[in-house]
């Protein structure tokens, strides 16, 4: 009798159950870093840490991070590894990224204007990861397998509370039902175990985070329609107020005789701004792409004005990641990191136009 050809092994990976709260961690504590990093080095004085032949850079200690948050998941079984794991990655990948200008000029020039930009743009990146993981459900039985044997260290840890148990014996029916036969019978063993009542299962004990998540949620609630809806027209109307300031200064210095940009060099010099003599065609490029923001922006507050409210918020949210996306992206090279303070405000309004785009109709 021939003997039977085993099965293939199946090797495609498989998301962790909370992949998207271990990436969130690092997208915080990434911003938190580099942030930090530049007003301590601000306020200080840039200090630098060595004598006259030594110089032990801030990227180093950001490869440390980086190392100790690559063997932590390698060595510990823990969840709490991982949530560690996640918070040294973040703050590890801020050090080293906050030095990008000495690594990519001859001088070690850590001042160099495009540096900005480009931690900007990758911050962008992770959070582009972000979403995509965040999206990524696959409710495959080999996935759901993965993720109950995943959340059963609860069980170890003598810690499983019973939104915990929910959701391992919901993967575990679903998987139950799974065309392989292997899988089914674990789905099936690990789900008799769950449901016996020896099994202990404690009441939720809900975390610091989660308590924020659950008070910000309630006072958006208790936010009334109409006063969201005011916050939303507002935050459009000053975009498409600053849009039109800019083209108003274009406007005017392309009404004054002489080359334009020769006239708008004159203004930027009555402006007291000399500075900006040096990067004015990138001026002009963030005027226009704060144009076609505040144009987007402007439509969108007709459209809310008009009860248009899905197609008015869908608008506004475009305009706010347009900018964040690429007006942004000027702003930090040519303010440099004091960027920080207008990216925050507007992902700030970019959440506000978002939760109102998702809120149900008027009652």
């Amino acid at each position: 009798m021939a003997a039977e050809t085993p099965a293939r092994a199946n090797t495609a990976p498989v998301q962790r159950s909370r992949a998207d709260t271990y990436v969130l961690i690092t997208l915080v504590a990434l911003a938190f870093s580099v942030v930090a990093t530049r007003v301590f080095l601000q306020l200080t004085g840039y200090p630098q840490l060595g004598g006259e032949t030594l110089h032990i850079a801030h990227a180093i200690w950001g490869g440390l991070l980086l190392y100790a948050a690559a063997l932590l998941p390698l060595i510990l079984a823990n969840r709490w590894a991982l949530y560690l794991s996640a918070g040294l990655n973040g703050l590890g990948a801020g050090l080293f990224i906050d030095e990008v200008g000495k690594f990519i000029t001859r001088d070690l020039n850590y001042f160099y204007p495009p540096a900005a930009p480009l931690v900007y743009a990758f911050f962008l990146l992770s959070v582009l990861l972000y979403q995509y993981v965040r999206r990524m459900k696959r409710e495959a039985p080999r996935t759901q397998l993965y993720h109950a044997l995943e959340e059963l260290s609860e069980v170890l840890d003598g810690d499983l509370d019973e939104s915990e148990y929910e959701r391992i014996a919901g993967w575990l029916r679903s998987a139950r039902r799974s065309e392989s036969e292997n899988l089914a019978r674990l789905a099936s063993t690990l789900e008799a175990y769950m449901g016996d009542a020896r099994t202990g299962v404690h009441p939720v004990k809900p975390t610091a985070w989660s308590r924020l998540i659950a008070w910000v949620e309630d006072a958006v609630g208790r936010v009334p329609r109409r006063g969201h809806r005011a916050a939303v027209l507002l935050i459009l109307a000053a975009l498409a107020v600053f849009a039109a300031s800019g083209a108003g200064l274009l406007i005017w210095t392309a009404a004054q005789p002489g080359p334009f940009r020769e006239s708008f060099e004159t203004v930027l010099r009555a402006q007291g701004d000399l500075e900006a003599i040096t990067n004015v065609g990138w001026r002009l490029l963030r005027i226009g792409l704060e144009a076609a923001v505040g144009a987007i922006a402007l439509v969108a507050f007709v459209y809310l004005a008009l009860r248009r409210e899905q197609l008015g918020a869908r608008l506004g949210v475009f305009a706010l990641v347009l900018s964040l996306t690429t007006v942004n992206l000027l702003n930090f090279y040519i303010d440099q990191f004091t960027a920080v303070a207008t990216a925050l405000l507007q992902f700030a309004a970019l959440l506000v136009v978002v939760s109102y785009r998702e809120r149900g109709p008027d009652e």
